[in-house]
Protein backbone atom coordinates (compact mmCIF):
# COMPACT_ATOMS: atom_id res chain seq x y z
CA UNK A 1 0.00 0.00 0.00
CA UNK A 2 3.21 2.62 0.92
CA UNK A 3 4.56 1.73 -3.23
CA UNK A 4 0.87 2.68 -4.35
CA UNK A 5 0.44 6.06 -2.65
CA UNK A 6 4.08 6.93 -3.10
CA UNK A 7 3.91 6.52 -6.84
CA UNK A 8 0.53 9.05 -6.38
CA UNK A 9 2.83 11.77 -5.08
CA UNK A 10 5.36 11.28 -7.60
CA UNK A 11 2.84 11.60 -10.22
CA UNK A 12 0.92 14.50 -8.85
CA UNK A 13 4.07 16.08 -8.02
CA UNK A 14 4.27 18.48 -11.54
CA UNK A 15 0.89 19.91 -10.36
CA UNK A 16 0.50 23.61 -11.17
CA UNK A 17 -0.79 25.72 -8.26
CA UNK A 18 -1.03 29.27 -8.94
CA UNK A 19 -3.87 32.25 -7.30
CA UNK A 20 -6.14 33.75 -7.73
CA UNK A 21 -5.95 37.97 -7.75
CA UNK A 22 -7.37 37.75 -4.22
CA UNK A 23 -4.62 35.24 -3.53
CA UNK A 24 -6.38 32.38 -2.89
CA UNK A 25 -3.77 29.07 -4.33
CA UNK A 26 -5.50 27.25 -7.03
CA UNK A 27 -5.19 24.27 -8.50
CA UNK A 28 -5.68 24.54 -12.45
CA UNK A 29 -6.94 21.86 -14.04
CA UNK A 30 -7.17 21.63 -18.28
CA UNK A 31 -9.78 19.87 -20.65
CA UNK A 32 -7.32 18.24 -23.14
CA UNK A 33 -10.02 17.59 -25.39
CA UNK A 34 -11.82 19.67 -28.38
CA UNK A 35 -15.12 18.44 -27.16
CA UNK A 36 -16.99 19.03 -23.78
CA UNK A 37 -16.87 16.11 -20.96
CA UNK A 38 -19.56 16.71 -18.41
CA UNK A 39 -19.31 14.84 -15.21
CA UNK A 40 -15.67 14.57 -14.76
CA UNK A 41 -14.18 13.32 -11.89
CA UNK A 42 -10.83 14.73 -10.51
CA UNK A 43 -8.53 12.99 -7.93
CA UNK A 44 -5.55 14.78 -6.13
CA UNK A 45 -3.57 13.78 -3.72
CA UNK A 46 -3.68 15.22 0.21
CA UNK A 47 0.21 16.29 -0.43
CA UNK A 48 -0.79 18.25 -2.89
CA UNK A 49 -4.26 20.24 -1.86
CA UNK A 50 -3.51 20.28 1.93
CA UNK A 51 -1.10 22.82 1.86
CA UNK A 52 -3.22 25.09 0.08
CA UNK A 53 -6.16 24.43 1.83
CA UNK A 54 -7.91 27.86 3.36
CA UNK A 55 -8.94 28.01 6.59
CA UNK A 56 -7.77 25.96 10.06
CA UNK A 57 -8.85 21.73 9.48
CA UNK A 58 -10.31 19.90 12.35
CA UNK A 59 -12.38 17.07 13.04
CA UNK A 60 -15.42 18.98 12.98
CA UNK A 61 -14.52 20.31 9.28
CA UNK A 62 -14.85 19.78 5.71
CA UNK A 63 -12.97 20.46 2.52
CA UNK A 64 -15.55 22.44 0.03
CA UNK A 65 -13.79 22.50 -3.37
CA UNK A 66 -15.03 25.74 -5.36
CA UNK A 67 -14.33 26.86 -9.14
CA UNK A 68 -13.62 29.96 -10.57
CA UNK A 69 -16.88 30.37 -12.14
CA UNK A 70 -18.33 29.92 -8.53
CA UNK A 71 -19.46 26.64 -8.96
CA UNK A 72 -19.05 23.95 -5.82
CA UNK A 73 -18.38 20.64 -6.78
CA UNK A 74 -19.49 17.47 -5.24
CA UNK A 75 -16.94 15.77 -3.49
CA UNK A 76 -15.63 13.99 -0.92
CA UNK A 77 -12.69 13.00 0.91
CA UNK A 78 -11.47 9.39 1.48
CA UNK A 79 -8.64 7.86 3.46
CA UNK A 80 -7.37 4.73 1.21
CA UNK A 81 -4.87 3.50 4.20
CA UNK A 82 -7.31 3.05 6.85
CA UNK A 83 -4.52 5.42 9.04
CA UNK A 84 -7.57 8.11 9.99
CA UNK A 85 -7.03 10.72 7.65
CA UNK A 86 -8.11 11.23 4.45
CA UNK A 87 -5.43 10.73 1.24
CA UNK A 88 -7.19 11.97 -1.87
CA UNK A 89 -10.10 14.22 -2.43
CA UNK A 90 -12.14 13.56 -5.68
CA UNK A 91 -14.83 15.94 -6.96
CA UNK A 92 -16.83 16.19 -10.39
CA UNK A 93 -17.00 19.11 -12.48
CA UNK A 94 -17.97 19.75 -16.12
CA UNK A 95 -15.61 21.32 -18.79
CA UNK A 96 -16.26 22.75 -21.98
CA UNK A 97 -13.95 21.89 -25.04
CA UNK A 98 -10.12 23.21 -24.25
CA UNK A 99 -11.43 24.88 -20.95
CA UNK A 100 -9.16 25.21 -18.22
CA UNK A 101 -10.49 25.72 -14.75
CA UNK A 102 -8.99 26.71 -11.51
CA UNK A 103 -10.37 24.91 -8.46
CA UNK A 104 -9.47 25.80 -4.59
CA UNK A 105 -10.26 24.34 -1.52
CA UNK A 106 -11.71 25.49 1.74
CA UNK A 107 -12.00 24.16 5.09
CA UNK A 108 -15.55 24.79 6.25
CA UNK A 109 -17.97 23.76 9.19
CA UNK A 110 -19.68 20.85 8.51
CA UNK A 111 -22.76 22.14 9.50
CA UNK A 112 -21.65 24.68 6.13
CA UNK A 113 -20.97 21.93 3.79
CA UNK A 114 -23.76 21.34 1.19
CA UNK A 115 -25.33 17.90 1.91
CA UNK A 116 -24.18 15.75 -1.48
CA UNK A 117 -26.37 12.72 -1.72
CA UNK A 118 -24.52 9.68 -1.47
CA UNK A 119 -25.23 8.10 -4.96
CA UNK A 120 -22.40 4.78 -4.63
CA UNK A 121 -22.92 1.85 -2.31
CA UNK A 122 -20.94 -1.19 -1.72
CA UNK A 123 -22.97 -3.71 0.09
CA UNK A 124 -21.57 -7.01 1.05
CA UNK A 125 -24.06 -8.91 3.39
CA UNK A 126 -25.07 -12.06 5.15
CA UNK A 127 -27.97 -13.89 3.07
CA UNK A 128 -29.83 -14.93 6.78
CA UNK A 129 -31.62 -12.57 9.29
CA UNK A 130 -29.80 -10.02 10.64
CA UNK A 131 -28.45 -9.17 7.37
CA UNK A 132 -25.62 -7.54 8.44
CA UNK A 133 -22.67 -6.58 6.53
CA UNK A 134 -19.68 -8.68 5.56
CA UNK A 135 -16.85 -7.61 7.28
CA UNK A 136 -14.01 -10.40 7.80
CA UNK A 137 -15.12 -13.23 5.87
CA UNK A 138 -12.23 -15.63 3.62
CA UNK A 139 -12.81 -16.57 0.23
CA UNK A 140 -14.53 -19.73 -0.50
CA UNK A 141 -12.56 -22.19 -2.29
CA UNK A 142 -15.33 -24.07 -3.59
CA UNK A 143 -16.86 -22.95 -7.21
CA UNK A 144 -20.49 -24.27 -5.69
CA UNK A 145 -22.85 -21.76 -6.45
CA UNK A 146 -25.66 -23.25 -4.27
CA UNK A 147 -23.22 -23.52 -1.29
CA UNK A 148 -22.66 -19.32 -1.74
CA UNK A 149 -25.62 -18.33 -2.46
CA UNK A 150 -27.16 -19.74 1.37
CA UNK A 151 -24.20 -17.93 3.00
CA UNK A 152 -24.15 -14.18 1.29
CA UNK A 153 -26.47 -12.23 0.09
CA UNK A 154 -25.81 -11.66 -4.29
CA UNK A 155 -23.10 -14.49 -3.24
CA UNK A 156 -20.64 -11.90 -2.62
CA UNK A 157 -19.68 -8.40 -2.77
CA UNK A 158 -21.63 -6.00 -4.50
CA UNK A 159 -21.08 -2.22 -5.95
CA UNK A 160 -23.10 0.54 -7.65
CA UNK A 161 -23.98 4.09 -8.68
CA UNK A 162 -26.93 5.87 -9.85
CA UNK A 163 -26.61 4.31 -13.20
CA UNK A 164 -25.90 0.10 -12.64
CA UNK A 165 -24.54 -2.28 -10.38
CA UNK A 166 -22.33 -5.43 -10.44
CA UNK A 167 -21.57 -8.33 -8.05
CA UNK A 168 -18.84 -10.50 -7.86
CA UNK A 169 -18.89 -14.25 -6.95
CA UNK A 170 -17.18 -14.39 -3.41
CA UNK A 171 -15.59 -18.02 -4.04
CA UNK A 172 -13.11 -19.82 -6.67
CA UNK A 173 -14.85 -18.64 -9.70
CA UNK A 174 -14.16 -14.96 -8.80
CA UNK A 175 -16.50 -14.01 -11.69
CA UNK A 176 -18.62 -10.51 -12.05
CA UNK A 177 -21.92 -10.03 -12.94
CA UNK A 178 -23.98 -6.91 -13.38
CA UNK A 179 -27.35 -5.47 -12.41
CA UNK A 180 -29.33 -3.87 -14.48
CA UNK A 181 -30.88 -0.31 -12.92
CA UNK A 182 -34.04 1.57 -13.67
CA UNK A 183 -34.14 3.93 -10.56
CA UNK A 184 -31.32 5.90 -9.39
CA UNK A 185 -30.99 5.54 -6.05
CA UNK A 186 -29.24 2.44 -4.39
CA UNK A 187 -31.16 -0.73 -4.40
CA UNK A 188 -28.68 -3.60 -3.65
CA UNK A 189 -28.90 -3.07 -0.02
CA UNK A 190 -31.89 -5.24 -0.17
CA UNK A 191 -31.50 -7.20 -3.36
CA UNK A 192 -31.97 -11.33 -2.85
CA UNK A 193 -33.36 -10.86 1.04
CA UNK A 194 -36.88 -10.83 2.47
CA UNK A 195 -38.02 -12.61 -0.87
CA UNK A 196 -36.67 -10.54 -3.35
CA UNK A 197 -35.66 -12.43 -6.72
CA UNK A 198 -33.06 -10.33 -8.61
CA UNK A 199 -33.30 -12.82 -11.69
CA UNK A 200 -36.69 -11.68 -12.13
CA UNK A 201 -37.50 -7.90 -13.45
CA UNK A 202 -37.93 -5.61 -10.50
CA UNK A 203 -38.99 -2.24 -10.39
CA UNK A 204 -35.46 -1.21 -9.78
CA UNK A 205 -33.94 -3.63 -11.99
CA UNK A 206 -32.41 -7.63 -11.80
CA UNK A 207 -29.44 -9.17 -12.48
CA UNK A 208 -28.86 -8.68 -16.47
CA UNK A 209 -25.93 -10.99 -17.46
CA UNK A 210 -24.74 -14.72 -17.65
CA UNK A 211 -22.07 -15.13 -16.73
CA UNK A 212 -20.82 -19.58 -16.89
CA UNK A 213 -16.98 -19.99 -17.10
CA UNK A 214 -16.42 -16.96 -18.55
CA UNK A 215 -14.59 -13.59 -16.99
CA UNK A 216 -18.12 -12.27 -17.31
CA UNK A 217 -17.77 -8.14 -16.46
CA UNK A 218 -14.19 -7.64 -16.75
CA UNK A 219 -13.06 -10.65 -13.76
CA UNK A 220 -9.32 -11.33 -13.96
CA UNK A 221 -6.71 -13.89 -14.63
CA UNK A 222 -2.74 -14.30 -14.86
CA UNK A 223 -1.25 -14.95 -18.66
CA UNK A 224 2.02 -16.77 -18.52
CA UNK A 225 3.17 -17.45 -21.91
CA UNK A 226 0.29 -19.91 -23.28
CA UNK A 227 -1.23 -20.67 -20.18
CA UNK A 228 -4.25 -18.81 -18.47
CA UNK A 229 -4.84 -18.67 -15.05
CA UNK A 230 -8.01 -17.95 -13.09
CA UNK A 231 -7.54 -15.38 -9.65
CA UNK A 232 -9.77 -17.12 -8.04
CA UNK A 233 -7.95 -20.09 -5.95
CA UNK A 234 -5.61 -18.64 -3.19
CA UNK A 235 -4.20 -20.01 -0.28
CA UNK A 236 -5.92 -16.54 1.20
CA UNK A 237 -8.41 -14.49 -0.19
CA UNK A 238 -9.94 -11.92 1.40
CA UNK A 239 -11.75 -8.48 1.55
CA UNK A 240 -11.15 -5.02 2.57
CA UNK A 241 -14.00 -2.17 2.67
CA UNK A 242 -12.52 1.21 1.83
CA UNK A 243 -15.16 4.06 0.96
CA UNK A 244 -18.49 5.14 -0.25
CA UNK A 245 -19.92 8.38 -1.02
CA UNK A 246 -21.65 10.70 -3.23
CA UNK A 247 -18.45 10.71 -5.75
CA UNK A 248 -17.17 7.08 -5.52
CA UNK A 249 -17.29 3.79 -3.74
CA UNK A 250 -14.16 1.95 -3.23
CA UNK A 251 -12.94 -1.62 -1.92
CA UNK A 252 -9.89 -4.19 -2.26
CA UNK A 253 -9.92 -7.84 -3.24
CA UNK A 254 -6.96 -9.41 -2.16
CA UNK A 255 -5.52 -12.77 -3.07
CA UNK A 256 -2.37 -14.53 -1.17
CA UNK A 257 -0.82 -17.30 -2.59
CA UNK A 258 -2.41 -17.45 -6.02
CA UNK A 259 -0.66 -20.57 -7.48
CA UNK A 260 -0.31 -20.19 -11.79
CA UNK A 261 1.64 -23.31 -12.68
CA UNK A 262 4.94 -23.76 -10.77
CA UNK A 263 4.97 -20.47 -9.13
CA UNK A 264 2.95 -18.13 -6.60
CA UNK A 265 1.52 -14.54 -6.37
CA UNK A 266 0.05 -12.31 -4.39
CA UNK A 267 -2.63 -10.51 -6.12
CA UNK A 268 -4.79 -7.20 -5.32
CA UNK A 269 -7.59 -6.29 -6.39
CA UNK A 270 -8.87 -2.22 -6.02
CA UNK A 271 -12.41 -1.66 -7.57
CA UNK A 272 -14.01 1.57 -7.66
CA UNK A 273 -17.26 2.95 -9.02
CA UNK A 274 -18.09 6.94 -9.99
CA UNK A 275 -21.18 8.42 -9.83
CA UNK A 276 -22.94 9.21 -13.16
CA UNK A 277 -20.41 6.41 -14.93
CA UNK A 278 -21.38 3.41 -16.76
CA UNK A 279 -18.37 1.75 -16.32
CA UNK A 280 -16.84 0.34 -12.93
CA UNK A 281 -12.70 1.01 -12.68
CA UNK A 282 -10.36 -1.57 -11.73
CA UNK A 283 -6.31 -1.47 -10.50
CA UNK A 284 -4.91 -4.92 -10.20
CA UNK A 285 -0.80 -5.25 -8.71
CA UNK A 286 0.35 -8.17 -8.96
CA UNK A 287 3.36 -8.95 -6.63
CA UNK A 288 7.15 -10.91 -7.33
CA UNK A 289 6.07 -10.65 -11.12
CA UNK A 290 9.36 -12.22 -13.71
CA UNK A 291 8.92 -10.55 -16.27
CA UNK A 292 6.75 -12.53 -18.77
CA UNK A 293 3.30 -12.45 -16.96
CA UNK A 294 0.26 -10.43 -18.87
CA UNK A 295 -2.57 -9.55 -16.93
CA UNK A 296 -6.39 -10.79 -18.71
CA UNK A 297 -9.91 -9.52 -18.35
CA UNK A 298 -12.35 -9.89 -20.49
CA UNK A 299 -15.95 -9.86 -21.81
CA UNK A 300 -18.16 -12.68 -21.66
CA UNK A 301 -19.19 -14.36 -24.99
CA UNK A 302 -22.40 -16.88 -24.69
CA UNK A 303 -23.91 -15.41 -28.03
CA UNK A 304 -21.06 -15.23 -30.86
CA UNK A 305 -21.34 -11.58 -31.00
CA UNK A 306 -18.61 -9.88 -33.16
CA UNK A 307 -15.94 -8.06 -31.29
CA UNK A 308 -15.35 -4.15 -32.01
CA UNK A 309 -12.31 -2.26 -31.76
CA UNK A 310 -12.03 1.47 -31.28
CA UNK A 311 -9.00 3.68 -29.89
CA UNK A 312 -10.30 7.27 -28.27
CA UNK A 313 -8.20 9.93 -26.30
CA UNK A 314 -5.64 7.20 -25.62
CA UNK A 315 -8.03 4.58 -24.61
CA UNK A 316 -8.18 1.16 -26.34
CA UNK A 317 -11.61 0.00 -26.32
CA UNK A 318 -13.34 -3.28 -27.41
CA UNK A 319 -17.04 -4.04 -27.24
CA UNK A 320 -20.10 -6.79 -27.88
CA UNK A 321 -23.32 -5.34 -28.66
CA UNK A 322 -26.75 -7.17 -29.09
CA UNK A 323 -29.60 -8.92 -27.77
CA UNK A 324 -27.46 -10.31 -24.62
CA UNK A 325 -29.13 -9.60 -21.33
CA UNK A 326 -30.67 -12.18 -19.02
CA UNK A 327 -34.00 -11.71 -20.86
CA UNK A 328 -32.68 -11.06 -24.57
CA UNK A 329 -32.73 -7.14 -23.70
CA UNK A 330 -30.04 -5.20 -25.97
CA UNK A 331 -26.97 -4.69 -23.99
CA UNK A 332 -23.42 -3.71 -24.73
CA UNK A 333 -20.77 -4.06 -22.88
CA UNK A 334 -17.39 -2.97 -23.22
CA UNK A 335 -13.57 -3.17 -21.52
CA UNK A 336 -11.51 0.27 -21.45
CA UNK A 337 -8.03 0.21 -21.47
CA UNK A 338 -5.06 2.83 -22.01
CA UNK A 339 -3.28 2.14 -25.05
CA UNK A 340 0.10 2.49 -23.45
CA UNK A 341 -0.77 -0.63 -21.10
CA UNK A 342 -2.72 -2.43 -23.84
CA UNK A 343 -0.86 -5.85 -24.86
CA UNK A 344 -3.23 -7.73 -26.99
CA UNK A 345 -6.47 -9.14 -27.61
CA UNK A 346 -7.21 -13.19 -27.12
CA UNK A 347 -9.92 -15.41 -27.76
CA UNK A 348 -10.80 -18.01 -24.65
CA UNK A 349 -11.86 -21.28 -26.25
CA UNK A 350 -15.86 -22.08 -26.64
CA UNK A 351 -15.81 -25.06 -24.22
CA UNK A 352 -13.51 -26.91 -22.04
CA UNK A 353 -12.06 -26.68 -18.44
CA UNK A 354 -10.88 -23.01 -17.23
CA UNK A 355 -11.72 -19.55 -18.69
CA UNK A 356 -13.92 -19.92 -21.49
CA UNK A 357 -16.37 -18.17 -24.10
CA UNK A 358 -14.73 -14.91 -23.03
CA UNK A 359 -13.04 -12.17 -25.60
CA UNK A 360 -9.81 -11.42 -23.46
CA UNK A 361 -7.54 -8.34 -23.57
CA UNK A 362 -4.00 -8.82 -22.14
CA UNK A 363 -2.51 -5.90 -20.16
CA UNK A 364 1.36 -5.32 -19.52
CA UNK A 365 2.11 -5.75 -15.95
CA UNK A 366 4.83 -4.32 -13.77
CA UNK A 367 6.23 -3.95 -10.35
CA UNK A 368 5.21 -0.12 -9.77
CA UNK A 369 2.08 0.40 -11.14
CA UNK A 370 -1.06 -1.02 -10.92
CA UNK A 371 -2.40 -2.45 -14.58
CA UNK A 372 -5.68 -0.29 -14.79
CA UNK A 373 -9.31 -0.60 -16.92
CA UNK A 374 -12.62 -0.44 -16.89
CA UNK A 375 -15.65 -2.06 -17.58
CA UNK A 376 -18.64 -0.59 -19.24
CA UNK A 377 -22.12 -1.69 -19.59
CA UNK A 378 -25.26 0.08 -21.21
CA UNK A 379 -28.72 -1.48 -21.04
CA UNK A 380 -32.01 -0.87 -22.95
CA UNK A 381 -34.04 -0.58 -19.92
CA UNK A 382 -32.02 1.80 -18.21
CA UNK A 383 -31.30 4.15 -21.41
CA UNK A 384 -33.17 3.32 -24.29
CA UNK A 385 -30.74 4.80 -26.51
CA UNK A 386 -29.16 1.22 -25.81
CA UNK A 387 -31.44 -0.23 -28.15
CA UNK A 388 -28.72 1.51 -30.66
CA UNK A 389 -25.29 -0.06 -31.58
CA UNK A 390 -24.05 3.54 -32.72
CA UNK A 391 -25.59 5.01 -29.83
CA UNK A 392 -23.21 2.11 -27.52
CA UNK A 393 -20.31 3.39 -29.04
CA UNK A 394 -20.54 6.88 -28.99
CA UNK A 395 -20.52 6.11 -25.39
CA UNK A 396 -18.35 4.11 -25.45
CA UNK A 397 -16.12 6.95 -26.43
CA UNK A 398 -17.42 9.36 -23.93
CA UNK A 399 -16.61 7.15 -21.46
CA UNK A 400 -13.15 7.45 -23.06
CA UNK A 401 -13.06 10.77 -21.76
CA UNK A 402 -13.80 10.62 -18.25
CA UNK A 403 -11.34 7.71 -18.10
CA UNK A 404 -8.73 9.48 -19.64
CA UNK A 405 -6.13 10.96 -17.14
CA UNK A 406 -3.24 12.24 -19.66
CA UNK A 407 -3.11 15.71 -20.05
CA UNK A 408 -5.99 17.22 -17.67
CA UNK A 409 -3.62 18.59 -14.51
CA UNK A 410 -0.97 21.13 -15.57
CA UNK A 411 2.39 20.64 -15.55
Amino acid sequence: MKLKILVALIALAFLVVSCTPTGVPTVEITNPHNEMVAGKVITLNRSVVGPIIKGNQSIDTRVMVTDNLGRVAVSQCDDLDGDGEWDEIVFVSSFEKNQTLKFSFNSVPETKMPGFEKITNIRFGYKNEPFDEVESELRLKSNDSPTISKIFQMEGPAWENDVLGFRNYYDARNGIDIFGKRVKRPVLDSAGIRGQDYHKLDAWGMDILKVGNSLGAGAIALGIGDEIYRIGTAGLGTYKFICEGPVRAIFELSFNDVQAGERNYDITHRISIYAGEHFYRSEVWVNDLMGDEVLYTGIVDLHGLPQMEIESAGIKISGTFGNQAFDGEKLGLGLLIPASMFSHYKAAPVAGEGIIQTHLAAIKLDDRNAARYAFFAGWELQDPGFESEEYFKEMLEKASLKFDEAGWVKK
